[in-house]
């Protein structure tokens, strides 16, 4: 039944144009889960992952600082992922079970830039990647280049383990930081978020974005 679960839904999402699926248990996340969320999560045992490549073309033409093109693109793409999730969710429901689909990007404190979980350590629970330098899931054939959204349900599913796997030696990351936020060892979110903070007011954007690490790193691997 789980394995069954588990392919009607990966299929279902594919199909409305997820590039990423993965599950994992809720418990394995708990630590990066909203206080707010926890109640209603532990009611809930398992967090399907889903995700959307970024076009590498959008990614290509940010030179330097994030452009109208890859706002648009980052906007849409979370849209899309929303959409996607919400319909997961609602055919989950009408198979009889209970799930919360969680936005790709809603954010409840943009200083600590928190939401109700961490997509990404979803992500990597469920075997999608792993965290790298710049604090980003790293997908081992699209680097840093996706987006990620997650539903929390208590259909019975087929579990993903999580993949063994290191940024090794590249440093395409660190060297493309104009905040010097990413090192071999560390990442500094306060100069990351001085960053975006500061392209968000120069360029007048109402999103908080940068996409330069994203860029570097998708390109990366994609040599690799």
């Amino acid at each position: 039944m789980n394995h069954e679960n588990y392919d009607l839904l990966k299929n279902y999402a594919s199909d409305r144009g997820a590039d990423l699926f993965g599950v994992t248990e809720t418990a394995r996340i708990k630590d990066y889960i909203d206080v707010e969320l926890r109640d209603e999560a532990s009611q809930l045992p398992f967090a399907v992952s889903i995700g959307i490549r970024l076009m590498r073309s959008v990614l290509n033409a940010i030179v330097n600082r994030p452009n109208q093109i890859y706002k648009t693109h980052y906007r849409q793409v979370n849209a899309v992922l929303d959409y996607i999730t919400q319909l997961t969710a609602g055919f989950i429901q009408r198979r009889g079970y209970n799930a919360i689909p969680i936005a790709a990007s809603f954010v409840i404190d943009w200083e600590k830039q928190n939401s109700h979980l961490s997509h990404r350590h979803v992500a990597i629970a469920a075997g999608l990647g792993f965290l790298g330098r710049n604090n980003l899931l790293i997908h081992p054939e699209y680097g840093a280049g996706v987006r990620l959204a997650t539903i929390l349900t208590n259909m019975p599913l087929t579990v993903d383990s999580p993949i063994a796997d290191e940024c090794g030696e590249c440093l395409e990351c660190m060297i493309a930081c104009p905040a010097e936020a990413i090192s071999e060892n560390n990442f500094d979110f306060d100069k990351c978020y001085e960053q975006v903070t500061k392209f968000a007011k120069e360029n007048n954007y109402n999103v908080y974005l940068c996409g330069l690490c994203v860029k570097a790193c998708t390109n990366a691997r994609s040599k690799t």
